[in-house]
């Protein structure tokens, strides 16, 4: 009886003990300030995207279209198309448009000779820009762009482009309400998320109108503190609980970041998915995404040579 006695206050003196240091763990980790860590993210997304808008020429990557949408007799389609891009240096008309090749399409590889004689042509058009007069070294709007995308259709007489859905990262700044900081890994670095919330009675543009019908949240990296991931779903889908990357692939709307190895945060990937969401995206009937990867940084290094007379 002594014994049971001993152990029984053993294990209660033990269990207190560790109530004790979880209790003064929490005191001694400190609360995140919601506000300041949104305004220093925002100051951080504004210089990383000056950074990558200045840095783009020197970068070249992978791009992935991929749109899933149902024909007149109800009939799903997927189709993708997957290109090198190559930035110009220089600019003509102040317009900088991607040296496109297309190296798959609908999941099947082009021949490599045709892949190599568009590999030429590309290599051309951008020593023609090089070489140009006319052309002006490229120039970047200093206006923050980050956490930005549409998805547009084409008028069937007028041809021209209409945004129908927009993800606006600034206007989500804005009008939302945040709440709730944790930390989390993605990718193996870590990163601060918070759930967000439009505020009630806010009014939102045309094309992101859909923003009253959803939650999600924002995930800052911890170390840069720059906005990483952004994902938003249709309310009471009960996913705010869920990891990240499952979120991800179930999200209504997607926005991901992804680090270069020089420190320059790009956009990876993008998804609208008005395919399973048709109460979110009323005139949205395709499931889009757009994914950009593989960034490869070149640099040009000058040296000065002696030669003996």
């Amino acid at each position: 009886m002594p014994f049971r006695n001993s152990l029984w206050l053993f294990c209660l003196f033990t269990t207190v003990l560790a109530t004790a240091a979880a209790i003064s763990a929490r005191a001694q980790k400190p609360e995140i300030d919601i506000p300041a860590l949104l305004a220093e993210a925002k100051s951080k997304s504004d210089e990383n995207w000056r950074r990558m808008v200045l840095n783009y020429p020197n970068y070249t990557f992978k791009f992935r279209k991929i749109w899933r949408e149902k024909d007149y007799g109800n009939k799903l389609s997927e189709n993708s198309e997957l290109y090198e891009i190559f930035p110009p240096p220089k600019c003509r008309n102040k317009k900088c448009r991607n040296v496109t090749v297309l190296i798959a399409k609908n999941g099947k590889p082009v021949a490599a000779e045709k892949i190599e004689k568009e590999r030429a042509k590309a290599a051309a058009k951008l020593e023609q820009l090089e070489n140009d007069k006319k052309a002006e070294p490229f120039q970047p709007n200093q206006a923050p762009n980050w956490m930005r995308f549409g998805y547009f259709i084409r008028r069937p007489l007028s041809g021209e482009a209409t945004v129908v859905v927009r993800i606006n990262g600034q206007e989500i700044l804005e009008k939302c309400e945040f709440l709730a900081a944790e930390t989390e890994p993605i990718n193996g670095r870590e990163a601060i998320s918070l759930r967000f919330r439009p505020r009630a009675g806010t009014l939102f543009a045309p094309e992101t109108n859909y923003v009253p019908g959803v939650e999600g949240k924002i995930w800052v990296d911890a170390v840069d503190k720059v906005f990483i991931r952004l994902l938003m779903w249709q309310k009471a889908s009960k996913f705010e609980k869920e990891p990240s990357d499952y979120l991800l692939g179930k999200a209504a709307v997607v926005y991901d970041m992804t680090r270069t190895k020089e420190g320059i945060w790009f956009f990876r990937l993008t998804r609208i998915n008005g395919f399973t969401n048709p109460a979110l995206f009323a005139q949205m009937k395709a499931d889009f995404s757009i994914e950009n990867f593989d960034h490869y940084f070149f640099e040009t290094e000058i040296k000065t040579v002696e030669i003996d007379n």
